[in-house]
């Protein structure tokens, strides 16, 4: 991430390899960043952001949805998934994993893989994030039990796989754009009975 910003102006610039996402408050002053870079090097200007590093976004007039729907599929596909019946509960109510499990282990490579690819999913699924971070913990030598658990999530994530994140417009009380909120609940400890 970088910043361009002067007394009047701010634009911010992501950049990923070769790809730039340009933001800023007022769209003259990203129209002149665009301008400068375009005559230090030869460029195209996709218009508005749409897809970039798996998350999908979806711009109108009174709302920014955020979501990673395709990557979501690809990830139950990728635990072999794909027609697995969808579970409507992210876990179960007082599940007590432990690392000294009497189960199998199984393939950490693949057990890694799943919850690192859980952890992207994150960003557009806040949701997830406590019971991400608990399977998270037995990624050094995983078993059964925590394969088992990490599947539940992936039955809950395929119920759940085209909601997005919506910013909606904050107005002031002359119906001025003051920004974006985001306003969400989410009782992701299960009541603290973990």
């Amino acid at each position: 991430m970088y910043t361009k910003a002067t007394l009047t102006s701010r634009v911010v610039v992501g950049v990923y390899v070769d790809d730039l996402m340009i933001t800023g408050a007022r769209p003259a002053d990203m129209d002149a960043f665009k301008e400068q870079m375009s005559r230090l090097f030869r460029m195209s200007d996709l218009g508005l952001l749409s897809f970039y590093l798996r998350l999908e976004v979806k711009q109108g007039e009174d709302a920014i949805k955020l979501g990673q729907a395709a990557y979501a599929r690809k990830l139950v596909d990728k635990a072999g998934m794909g027609a697995c019946n969808p579970y409507h509960a992210l876990m179960e109510v007082r599940l007590k994993l432990s690392a000294k499990s009497s189960t199998p282990e199984v393939d950490a490579t693949m057990y890694r893989s799943l919850v690192g690819s859980l952890c992207y999913l994150v960003h557009t699924r806040p949701n997830i994030t406590c019971a991400v971070g608990y399977v998270s913990r037995f990624m050094e030598k995983p078993h059964q039990e925590h394969l088992v658990t990490v599947k539940h999530i992936l039955r809950y994530i395929a119920s759940i796989v085209d909601y997005d994140i919506i910013y909606s417009k904050c107005c002031d009380i002359d119906n001025k754009v003051m920004g974006y909120s985001l306003i969400g609940y989410s009782d992701n400890d299960l009541g603290g009975h973990r």
